[in-house]
């Protein structure tokens, strides 16, 4: 159980609402973690909120701290040097992952390939 994955916020959307069942299996053996801005993402919604303090309580959250803050500040000024821009949402969910050494499943890759040293999963 050595492998660290952190799921995105579109990957604990799915497994709430049931549907992402062949990703659960496959992460059934690994340390799962979720980002606190997927967590904060999660209670943004309207709906679902019994299922996402249940799902929340089944999952340790990795929280956003100086350390965090200080990689997702530098990933920022790489991206802008080259151009890209990326949601605060996901650069902070990116360095989290990077910070805490874990691989990233999501369901948008495109929103996160072009982060250097980030490991991303594939859903299948």
């Amino acid at each position: 159980m050595d492998q660290k994955i952190c799921l995105d916020t579109d990957i604990c959307i799915e497994i709430i609402k049931g549907r992402e069942i062949g990703v659960v299996r496959r992460i059934i053996d690994k340390q799962v973690f979720i980002s606190a801005i997927s967590a904060f993402e999660l209670y943004l919604r309207n709906t679902n909120l019994d299922a996402i303090d249940f799902f929340m309580n089944q999952i340790e959250i990795l929280s956003f701290d100086g350390n965090v803050a200080r990689l997702a500040s530098s990933i920022d000024k790489e991206l802008k040097i080259s151009g890209n821009i990326l949601d605060l949402k996901d650069l902070f969910i990116a360095a989290t992952c990077m910070a805490y050494n874990c691989k990233l499943l999501t369901l948008n890759r495109r929103h996160f390939e072009r982060i250097k040293g980030l490991e991303l999963l594939d859903v299948k």
